[in-house]
């Protein structure tokens, strides 16, 4: 596993890494730990100051020198293209800037006299021997769309996150603080345009650094766009696409071999048969940071990550992850509209959201304008008092609020209902306001950070397969350049992507630019689930039933109705199913070692 951290404190880290080494030769405060290439972990000294840049970043060897020389701005994270996290270590304090996306997500605990840091949380659980944050995994197993519910948690007990877009100072004498440095700034221009230059620059970043090149070609805008900004930076780019095993046509399958006509993208087809199945081989999926969200598509997931290896070599895989979170306006931007005083562009945009999810309309703008008043702390607190109860808010089909979520699932025990309800009645004691005209803005931040955190599980499970895995859309001048949108530039929630596709009218194929839907993979997950349902039906028994936050003959009834097709929504069982397969992967993994001081070694 690779990850990089340090420790701050009067004294030299007691404890450090196996395996480890330090960025700077002679200077101690980061170090590394698994196999890293020279141009992923960057580093300077000059007089006092230390500097490192870890992950992918465009910075020249000039530019770092002088941040070296002159300090590091509050900026860093979204700088330069790419997605990486700033260090610099002075006689006073160590401090840290997160990158937008959370893509490089940073942990701390405290031991030892100070404060370890890490980009992995599994490897500061265990340096303290931590366990599993229960109360963190209750509430995302009961409301996996609040991100905010995971406001400073990690997926262990007394290892805590530091948000996306922040700095962390440690200073040596001791202790910690943590201050927000970004936030969505509404800026002129044109959006297209600006997105289109991050969005490349993103793709060469990594190619520059690439001999073998791949990626996702699902037919979708995001992957596109992607292969297509990849083949033009002269490089050529293999295009993959996964389809069923006897099904070459039709579908997502036609847009991906409209998009791979594009001159410098080498289309591959890799076959999809039973055993990619999801919900298959769940056994098999290694330990990593959190419940991967790949973890109930683990079967297809590792089958083509291993296939692109031995078939092409590659060292790098880009993925479009991250773009629906980041390019489609979530609902609550009429509530937004509203508040800002945008009463009649709200209207319109309530009749078009109601008219493409054939709802009524005077529903959605009573709601809409029931949330613009309604503050993100009552908000939470309504949702605490839902999870307490586990009796769903009497709300109409189609409502505008801030937290959508699912009904409490049957299968949940009255302790995990009050330990969800007590973390989101604490977070909403302390989340910060979100002004008119922000909201929008604001929930796709918070949704960025939770994809970028968790697609890091991703990483490493992909990290297994010996496959560097890249998500350019999680990246900070990407998130940086879409966010900074004003809300009257900004697309309506009924509008398919329509800055991407403006961004990319030159590239894509006629027939792909006037897609306004996705492919649906829910026929896919039945099939797996009734495929292993026997399988699923045992993990029931497991180690969140041991916890005493599921209840296991509801939950195999719940897996048993959806197999067989009941309206139930995958939302309620795939977390649960995920949290279980990563609780054991957790309980079975030897714990990251770590050894006496002045063990790490000299950088490589």
């Amino acid at each position: 596993m690779r990850w990089f951290g340090g420790f701050s404190g009067a004294v030299a880290a007691p404890r450090t890494p196996a395996e480890g080494r330090w960025v700077w030769p002679g200077v101690q405060g980061c170090w590394l730990v698994g196999a890293w290439r020279g141009f992923e972990a960057r580093g300077v000294v000059v007089g006092h100051r230390a500097v490192a840049v870890v992950g992918s970043c465009g910075i020249s060897r000039a530019e770092l020198q002088r941040l070296a020389v002159h300090g590091v701005p509050d900026d860093v994270a979204w700088r330069w293209p790419g997605s990486y996290t700033v260090v610099q270590v002075a006689d006073d304090a160590t401090t840290i800037w997160t990158d937008l996306g959370g893509a490089w997500p940073i942990y701390t605990t405290v031991a030892d006299g100070g404060v370890y840091w890490a980009s992995s949380s599994r490897a500061l659980a265990g340096l303290t021997g931590a366990a599993p944050d229960l109360e963190r995994l209750a509430a995302w197993l009961l409301a996996p769309s609040v991100p905010a519910l995971l406001d400073g948690r990690s997926g262990f007990a007394g290892v805590s996150l530091v948000p996306a877009g922040h700095r962390l100072t440690l200073p040596k004498t001791g202790g910690l603080s943590i201050r927000r440095v970004w936030r969505p700034r509404p800026r002129d221009g044109s959006p297209a345009v600006r997105l289109r230059d991050e969005l490349a620059a993103a793709v060469t970043v990594r190619l520059d650094a690439a001999s073998a090149p791949t990626v996702d070609l699902s037919g979708g805008y995001d992957s596109t766009a992607l292969a297509v900004l990849a083949a033009g930076a002269g490089v050529p780019v293999a295009g993959v696409t996964v389809y069923p095993v006897g099904r070459p046509s039709g579908g997502d399958l036609d847009y991906a071999r409209a998009a791979a006509g594009h001159s410098g993208i080498v289309h591959r087809l890799m076959p999809l048969d039973s055993e990619h199945a999801p919900y298959s081989r769940l056994h098999t999926v290694p330990v990593t940071d959190e419940p991967a969200p790949s973890t109930i598509a683990y079967a297809r997931f590792s089958g083509q990550l291993q296939w692109m290896r031995n078939a092409f070599g590659t060292d790098c895989h880009l993925t479009g992850d991250g773009g629906d979170s980041l390019l489609c306006s979530p609902p609550i931007m009429l509530a937004d509209l509203i508040a800002a005083g945008r009463t009649w562009r709200a209207w319109a945009e309530t009749v078009r959201w109601a008219r493409l999810r054939r709802l009524p309309v005077t529903t959605l703008l009573r709601s809409a304008c029931r949330t613009a008043r309604t503050s993100r702390t009552d908000a939470l607190r309504d949702l605490a008092a839902m999870l307490r109860t586990g009796r769903p808010l009497c709300l109409p089909d189609g409502d505008i609020r801030w937290y959508a979520t699912e009904p409490v699932p049957p299968w949940a025990t009255a302790d995990a209902r009050e330990r969800a309800a007590t973390v989101t009645s604490e977070v909403a004691g302390r989340i910060t306001p979100a002004p008119a005209g922000e909201f929008a803005a604001t929930v796709a931040a918070e949704g960025m950070a939770d994809v970028g955190r968790s697609a890091r599980a991703d990483i490493q499970l992909a990290e297994f397969a010996g496959v560097a895995l890249h998500n350019p859309f999680t990246d900070s001048r990407v998130i940086d350049a879409y966010l900074s949108v004003p809300l009257d530039a900004r697309p309506g929630p009924a509008d398919y992507k329509p800055i991407l596709a403006d961004a990319m009218a030159d590239l894509f194929p006629a027939d792909l630019a006037a897609r306004t839907t996705k492919g649906d993979f829910n026929p896919d997950h039945y099939g797996g689930m009734r495929a292993n349902l026997t399988t699923l039906r045992a993990l029931a028994d497991g180690r969140l039933a041991a916890l005493g936050l599921v209840d296991p003959a509801e939950l195999r009834r719940t897996l048993s109705m959806t197999a067989a097709g009941v309206p139930v929504a995958f939302s309620t069982v795939e977390p649960a199913i995920a949290a279980e397969v990563w609780l054991r992967a957790v309980e079975t993994a030897p714990p990251v070692a770590w050894l006496a001081a002045q063990r790490v070694q000299g950088a490589a």
